[in-house]
């Protein structure tokens, strides 16, 4: 089965050290972890990490792993592409495998890239402040070391939505609104959902959220399949009052044979209990030009009453046209709006010639697969099917058969 792993930040976001701890807590080699971390200080100008360690504590009644690191670090801002230069050299002093240094040394490119462009300098000019000292480094170089020893760069990962947190932040630059600009910058055009609230203060860092953009491609609502097998808690130095400030990390298979994608929809519902059928088929000929998919079904409500139960699929970009359409053309008061995840099959489309009858005829054909790379569905275009049928002059389940025989045995023999 396909291993997978979930990093759940969406009550205390994330940090560095807390994703690190979180991987020793589900069993990455502890020593390994604390070896990488000291070799950092050997690639720094004028650090020296003094004492590292991880040891268990509780954070608001939960017990967690949490890194307790004291270090010296006599530069205030380095270099950007001085800092990227030097991690690169750390990560090969450190026996990184190629996955978990390009992991790393994004993560940094990440962040540089960020400050870059809120202070509208070039990726080879630009100084980091905060995000220049050891512990930074360390952050970088001990998740790679324990996502390697986990084998977690073979794993499919997700991500949760992620606790940002509120209120004003005051840093090297002043004060100004949190989430700061460089977590905006680093989640920009990525398929993240941020939340704030719950405390007036940073809840994820610009190493977590950057390192996180480099593992997950985006936020789930929901927890994917997953049959756990380690779960890790990393928890951060901050307290709050009313929940813990820890990441969790669950790690075990999927228990499908499907590599799926997932993606997030709504689900728009109304009753029509006063509308004609040509009412009803206006509607959705004008919904299936905006809707990913509309089904009507017919019932009976309240007093006996016939009714139409309209179920709309929409992307949230056409939200707003869907609900339109729908008060404008239906004539309905209200409706029910609900936000799901999808679970998307990959498929694949391939233009193939059959033969019918002698005719030799192209069809257009969806290819579904398992993870082991076996065919699972074939289906042929429906619109190309209707076109062979007629010009062999059969009817259209007949020509549908025939067509999926050949395709399999074309398929079933490559």
């Amino acid at each position: 089965m396909p291993r997978v792993a979930i990093i759940d930040s969406q009550v205390a976001g994330i940090a560095g050290d807390m994703l690190m701890s979180s991987l020793v807590d589900a069993g990455a080699n502890k020593t390994k972890v604390i070896e990488a971390i000291f070799a950092c200080q050997n690639f720094v100008k004028d650090s020296r990490i003094i004492n590292a360690h991880f040891t268990k504590v509780i954070s608001h009644s939960f017990a967690a792993t949490q890194l307790q690191m004291k270090y010296k670090d006599g530069v205030l801002k380095r270099k950007g592409t001085e800092l990227y230069s030097a991690l690169a050299r750390c990560c090969d002093s450190v026996g990184l495998e190629h996955r978990a240094k390009t992991f790393a040394l994004d993560s940094l490119k990440m962040i540089i890239s960020a400050e870059a462009t809120i202070h509208g300098q070039n990726f080879d000019s630009v100084h980091l402040h905060e995000a220049s000292s050891i512990d930074t480094f360390a952050d970088l170089v001990g998740c790679a070391t324990a996502l390697q020893d986990l084998q977690l760069f073979d794993a499919k990962m997700y991500s949760t939505k992620v606790a940002v947190g509120g209120g004003l932040l005051k840093f090297s630059h002043g004060i100004m609104s949190n989430p700061a600009s460089a977590i905006l910058e680093i989640f920009k055009n990525k398929q993240f959902v941020l939340v704030g609230g719950q405390v007036e203060d940073e809840l994820t860092t610009p190493t977590g959220a950057a390192m996180l953009v480099n593992l997950v491609q985006g936020s789930v609502s929901y927890y994917p399949s997953i049959a756990p097998e380690k779960i890790g808690y990393g928890a951060g130095i901050k307290k709050f009052e009313g929940f813990p400030n820890v990441v969790r990390v669950a790690i075990g298979t999927s228990g499908t044979v499907y590599e799926t994608t997932r993606d997030t929809v709504y689900v728009v519902e109304t009753n029509i209990d006063d509308a004609t059928g040509e009412l009803v088929g206006n509607l959705v000929e004008q919904l299936a030009e905006v809707a990913k998919d509309v089904t009507v079904i017919s019932g009976i409500t309240k007093k006996s009453r016939p009714t139409y139960l309209i179920r709309i699929i929409s992307e949230n970009s056409r939200l707003n046209s869907v609900l339109e359409l729908l008060f404008d053309e239906s004539g309905t008061l209200g409706a029910r709006v609900q936000e799901v995840e999808r679970i998307i099959l990959p498929r694949g489309i391939l233009t193939m010639p059959v033969n019918i009858n002698g005719n030799i005829l192209d069809v257009r054909v969806k290819i579904v697969k398992d993870s082991a790379g076996r065919i699972k569905n074939v289906k042929p275009e429906f619109e190309d099917i209707k076109v062979i049928a007629t010009k062999c002059q059969m009817p259209v389940k007949r020509a549908m058969d025939q067509v999926r025989a050949e395709v399999m045995k074309k398929l079933g023999g490559s």
